[in-house]
């Protein structure tokens, strides 16, 4: 945890932008961060990270290449981060945090597979049940705007979804 520097940071604000370089690792301590990126200069967002979780752009973290997604705090978050170089170090020095980040690869690409299944072969119903199911702190704690871009639906989509589920 040495290696690790405390941060908080407000809803509304951004840890991560499209662009940016030195990307980090970050572990959600408190609060809840949206990933997404902006296509035709519309918001869409990818995925929530809540308490216990790590993330960052991988791809740009991996490869020390710029950003391709923005990571945006959902409610004040408290967050701890590490640096490429840092984590670099410390892998080298730990063999056993390389065979970790191996592992967290494959889950994170696993999850990804899965997730990118459920969007092409599920109704967006089926999705929002799914999600109901699977991580129902997404309902109870994030709005239901960012639930909709979530499931590639228009927020009155969802509100009909969502009727109808209660009848």
């Amino acid at each position: 945890m040495a290696n690790f520097k405390f941060i908080t940071i407000r809803k509304g604000e951004l840890v991560v932008r499209e662009g940016q370089y030195n990307v980090e690792l970050f572990y959600v301590a408190s609060g809840i961060l949206r990933c997404y990126n902006l296509k035709d200069g519309k918001d869409v967002t990818n995925d929530f990270f809540f308490e216990d979780t790590f993330f960052t752009d991988y791809g740009a973290l991996l490869n020390n290449r710029p950003a391709s997604l923005y990571f945006e705090a959902i409610e004040d978050a408290g967050l701890y981060k590490i640096s490429r170089g840092r984590l670099l170090e410390l892998s080298g020095k730990y063999p056993e945090l390389k065979t970790w980040g191996g592992k967290m690869a494959e889950q994170l690409f696993a999850q990804s597979i899965a997730k990118q299944s459920k969007l092409k072969a599920d109704s967006p119903k089926e999705r929002y049940l799914s999600i109901l199911d699977d991580t129902p702190q997404i309902i109870q704690r994030i709005p239901l705007s960012l639930i909709a871009s979530y499931l590639g639906i228009t927020p009155v989509h969802l509100s009909r979804i969502r009727k109808d589920l209660r009848e």
